[in-house]
């Protein structure tokens, strides 16, 4: 897990995103905007629910499991004017499938927490959830590609890694109240 700080500009972030995003090497999940009050947890969740299905005496029913990315933020502005957050992020995919009925969906955990000081409007950026696909495909003519030695010369093999990193950008701001309300 990685924690920093990012200077310059929101325009000059948003920009930087935005030709990663032109170029197929980043990806923009969500851009939701939080209000909390001090030292008031807020949270954002966005995934999805998993349906199985759980057999009793009283019958079938479906049941649901949470995969979510979940951001939540504890924020205390100090006397100097600075926002000290603590910041908990989930990350949950799809685990592996399941074959047998009546088993609950696995579930693949991925966290960060952390506790940072920040001036006013400044970004921090939070990584190191990793997420890890391998996969190996062989197409070629039936039975002729397993032949030993031969069937090399009939078949076609691709590996395919590919590593995503999540990373997590966080602009606090502190919002004044209106006088006389």
């Amino acid at each position: 897990i990685s924690f920093g700080k990012l200077t310059g500009s929101l325009v000059n972030l948003d920009l930087r995103l935005s030709l990663g995003e032109t170029d197929g090497k980043t990806k923009v999940i969500a851009r939701p905007k939080l209000a909390t009050l001090d030292n008031t947890k807020a949270h954002i969740k966005q995934g999805e629910l998993i349906p199985y299905e759980t057999t009793s005496q009283a019958g079938t029913q479906v049941q649901f499991i949470d995969a979510v990315l979940l951001l939540e933020v504890t924020p205390h502005v100090t006397p100097d004017g600075a926002i000290k957050m603590i910041v908990k992020i989930t990350r949950d995919a799809r685990g592996s499938f399941r074959t047998q009925i009546n088993q609950v969906p696995s579930v693949d955990k991925r966290e960060a927490s952390t506790e940072v000081l920040v001036k006013d409007g400044e970004t921090i950026v939070i990584g190191g959830i990793y997420e890890s696909e391998n996969n190996e495909t062989t197409q070629g003519i039936p039975w002729i590609k397993d032949v030993p030695i031969l069937g090399w010369l009939f078949k076609n093999q691709d590996t395919l890694n590919i590593r995503r990193e999540l990373l997590i950008f966080i602009t606090p701001t502190i919002l004044q109240a209106k006088s006389g309300s």
